[in-house]
């Protein structure tokens, strides 16, 4: 089992399976290719993203999970993996012994496909899911034959496929939007000063096991918690710094709830003596701050360039004074924290040409510029906003003041 699999029942989990499969068909045809091939092996060891969305296990021998433009599914595996993957009921399984080119090529002689996609991408994890081992061995494969010329990027089609949530992938993601914007109210009540970072971070450490949840990401830094100026990146650990009056107090965090996540900020502030409220420049930046979310928010539409989002906040914040954030405006959420393909992000080199990607309907992704301060720390909002034709929707209740702790 992968980092993914949150323990949902073997329906539940053939419902979204099946789902996807019909999905990818669609896109085949939209994307007029004929087949999609994910070939895999030892699964467990060296696991493609994409296998979490469309098989539940793991195989051992050479494996193929296909998809066909006429909408089926087959998968060729070894004898001693076909049992479990016929038992899932979401392939035609083709078994084999001694040769998966023997079963393999047969195959793809009969479907005759002109398109191939492989998982291979030189801009995204995601998409990037085949060894370079496993790319040589299919090659080897395919000498001599037309198909060999015929391979090219899945990438597209894995971005729609897991950018685009169904009803069912949206009402997960919001259980576990509700679950944690719970927990920030019980932070609210827990926090104060003298407390460190480490000890907020156990307590929604202890709650999660209370519950039986799961962090959306590694322990190590999820929860993530800062107070006051930051030496630290948004990856960082919390430390032993005690929380102080007169410091801005933010928290990273994600919850993993029936397979699904959720990636979300909340910033508090400490009033020192004898205030009553933050000071004004500490409320003007959390203003500008959350009229950047709202300027990015209306513009969530399809068509859409991600980098055209994350410039209007970008641009917003740097006129009015303050420092570009180091960071991309948006990812996407699902299954994990880091989701699908497409970015809300800046024209630089390290996110390739994925901000040139055009935002589709469906899409979830989170909203979290910051605007870091000297004298009282990083205020930061991380929301979850869904892409529909009228602009973003909300699917986290947003933040629109810094919350006070008297």
């Amino acid at each position: 089992m992968s980092i993914l699999d949150e323990p949902l029942g073997r329906i539940e989990m053939n419902l979204l399976i099946e789902e996807k499969l019909k999905q990818a068909a669609g896109l085949l045809e939209e994307g007029d290719a004929d087949l999609w091939l994910t070939l895999v092996r030892e699964s467990s060891r060296t696991h493609d993203p994409i296998l979490d969305y469309i098989f539940e296990g793991h195989v051992v021998w050479p494996s193929a999970f296909m998809v066909t433009r006429s909408r089926e599914a087959f998968a060729i595996v070894g004898s001693l993996d076909a049992l479990s993957v016929e038992s899932l009921g979401t392939y035609k399984v083709i078994p084999y012994v001694q040769s998966f080119r023997e079963s393999f090529l047969p195959f793809l002689e009969k479907l005759g496909p002109k398109k191939i996609l492989i998982n291979y991408s030189s801009e995204t994890a995601t998409a990037d899911g085949m060894t370079h081992g496993m790319y040589l061995y299919l090659q080897e494969i395919l000498q001599g034959t037309p198909f060999r010329e015929r391979l090219h990027s899945s990438q597209e089609l894995i971005g729609s496929l897991i950018g685009r949530k169904s009803q069912e992938e949206v009402g997960r993601i919001q259980r576990a939007i509700d679950a944690t914007l719970g927990l920030f109210e019980e932070v609210t009540r827990l926090l104060k000063p003298g407390m460190t970072e480490k000890e907020v971070a156990a307590y929604l450490s202890q709650r999660i096991e209370e519950n039986r949840w799961k962090p959306a990401w590694d322990v190590e830094t999820c929860p993530a918690v800062f107070s006051g100026p930051q030496k630290g990146g948004a990856h960082s650990s919390p430390t032993d710094k005690a929380i102080q009056r007169g410091e801005v107090v933010n928290i990273d965090f994600g919850l993993m709830i029936d397979g699904y996540v959720s990636d979300l900020q909340r910033s508090w502030y400490l009033l020192a003596p004898g205030e009553k409220e933050p000071p004004e420049g500490l409320k003007k930046a959390f203003r500008v701050l959350i009229d950047s979310v709202d300027l990015a928010v209306k513009a969530l539409k399809p068509g859409v360039k991600g980098v055209e989002i994350d410039s209007l906040t970008r641009n917003h914040i740097t006129s009015q004074g303050y420092p570009e954030f180091p960071h991309a405006l948006g990812h996407q959420v699902g299954r994990c924290a880091h989701d699908g393909v497409a970015l809300l992000a800046p024209p630089w080199e390290r996110y390739g040409n994925i901000p040139e990607l055009t935002l589709e309907e469906g899409m979830v992704f989170t909203v979290e510029p910051r605007i870091s301060l000297p004298q009282w720390g990083v205020v930061t909002v991380e929301e979850i906003v869904k892409v529909t034709p009228q602009g973003g929707v909300y699917l986290s209740k947003p933040q629109k003041e810094l919350i006070l702790v008297g």
